[in-house]
């Protein structure tokens, strides 16, 4: 009987040999490394075919490396190289097709990507910036601002100039006109209240029958005017104010509900929650937001303070937006050239077969205390005064295309209301039994809701209202 000696044998034929064993172990490898994942989306039986599949190549490879012929050897290496190169190639057309995974910026991502979209479907897309729209309306005399997306985050010049002021601003700069998002429409822009907010002048300061509050949806994101949820509530109930504020999360909300809404004690409170901000992020490393959540007599007597809002957004936003802004600028330039360590790590093909988050990490479990503490304030506070709170969970396109951390994240907000047997108009349920659903966000892509999917929320708002029978 032939003995084999493992990488005996000319060196022409030892490194093929090497190559084979290797790549039978690598495939068994990716499998038991990723079954966890593949399981949150594959069924069980395609798992375990998987992981036999990736079992019986590696006893393949085993077999062939050590005890195959030469011709043989030389055959499968051959067949692995040329499937690599294929890989590659694959990868390369894909960049080329998508060029909005060149960069890891995921704002430059969806940027790119909704200039395809648009383009695929015929709508002239505005390539400015939103600091360049905001200087075009000054030069046409208009006292245009940025956004101010309420993401308090660790930028040292934010966190100084909020230490050294001792103020959080919570809305926009006051009677001015706000530019805010653009998903391939034009740019999302509105003029201001005394109080910053998208509302007709005037409306905070008188009688308020609903007061609506939550993250950038709420706020408008990014229809034209008058055809947000929020309008459409307004039209059938004309004293609705708009307390929304891109970017905010709960402990954001709650500080909004506290400072502008509880004085006004309206009949209906309507919370728009986007699952993904139902953890305060970021905001938890924010003192002054802290205080909301841990003091209820906590008050920066914001509606006292306009003039100091302004002066914030004026003096810190708009600079640091400028910069911001072309920074992102600069990246998006970068954008439009080929890099090779994507190519080569082949990252557009892992997104094909992976089916589920990348690389075996794991999202920390889903932590609501700081949602369930303003949920049971802002029902409780508006119960003493007769109101109500309808809880709007909103829609998203992670959610719709069953993106599973973000599946989670909802069902786990949703088990939160279940429990507290609030009043819930389920937006994800909603958008789910239509028909298309991804044709209610804009450009069918990851976007804001389109103008048919506000309207689809803001007639469930309103039936809610109608059943509450608070008005």
């Amino acid at each position: 009987m032939r003995s084999f000696t493992f990488g005996s044998g000319p060196a022409i034929v030892r490194i093929p040999r090497v190559l084979i064993v290797a790549a039978g172990f690598g495939s068994f490898a990716i499998a038991i490394y990723r079954a966890p994942v593949w399981l949150e989306t594959w069924g069980t039986v395609a798992v375990v075919a998987a992981v036999a599949a990736a079992t019986a190549l590696l006893v393949i490879a085993i077999g062939v490396g050590t005890r195959g012929s030469a011709r043989a050897v030389k055959r499968v290496a051959a067949e692995i190289f040329f499937l690599g190169c294929s890989l590659i190639l694959a990868e390369g057309i894909l960049l080329a097709r998508s060029p909005e995974s060149w960069s890891d910026d995921p704002r430059v991502q969806r940027t790119v990507a909704r200039m395809h979209a648009a383009a695929d479907q015929g709508i002239a897309y505005d390539g400015r910036l939103r600091f360049e729209v905001v200087r075009d309306l000054q030069s046409k005399g208009l006292d245009a601002v940025p956004g101010v997306a309420q993401i308090v985050g660790l930028n040292p010049v934010m966190a100084n100039a909020i230490r050294e002021r001792g103020l959080l601003p919570l809305s926009n700069a006051s009677n001015a006109y706000v530019v805010e998002c653009n998903e391939g429409l034009g740019y999302f822009q509105f003029h201001s209240d005394e109080l910053g907010f998208n509302n007709p002048p005037g409306l905070v300061s008188g009688r308020v029958d609903i007061a609506i509050i939550g993250e950038s949806l709420a706020l408008g994101h990014c229809v034209p005017p008058s055809k947000s949820a929020a309008d459409r509530v307004r039209a059938q109930y004309p004293q609705t104010a708009n307390f929304g504020v891109a970017g905010s999360r709960v402990l954001a909300h709650l500080g909004i509900f506290r400072e502008y809404v509880e004085s006004l004690k309206p009949a209906v409170v309507v919370w728009f929650v986007n699952s993904g901000y139902a953890e305060p992020g970021d905001e938890r490393y924010q003192p002054l937001l802290m205080n909301y959540f841990n003091d209820p007599l906590f008050s920066q007597r914001l509606r006292q303070r306009q003039s100091e809002v302004d002066a914030f957004v004026r003096d810190i936003v708009v600079p640091l937006d400028i910069e911001e802004e072309t920074t992102f600028r600069d990246e998006l330039a970068r954008s439009n050239r080929l890099p090779l360590k994507p190519l080569i790590t082949l990252r557009e093909v892992r997104r094909l077969v992976d089916f589920g988050p990348h690389g075996g990490d794991s999202s920390p479990p889903v932590d609501l205390s700081h949602f369930e503490r303003a949920l049971d304030v802002m029902a409780d506070s508006a119960r003493e005064w007769g109101g109500r709170l309808v809880v709007v969970i909103l829609p998203n396109y992670q959610i719709s295309t069953a993106q599973p951390r973000s599946v989670a994240r909802y069902q786990a907000v949703r088990q939160v209301l279940d429990a507290h047997a609030a009043s819930v108009v389920d937006g994800v349920a909603l958008f789910d039994a239509h028909p298309d659903p991804l044709s209610l966000y804009t450009l069918r892509s990851d976007n804001h809701p389109s103008e048919r999917g506000h309207a689809l929320l803001g007639d469930a708002v309103i039936a809610a209202i109608q059943r509450e029978g608070a008005l």
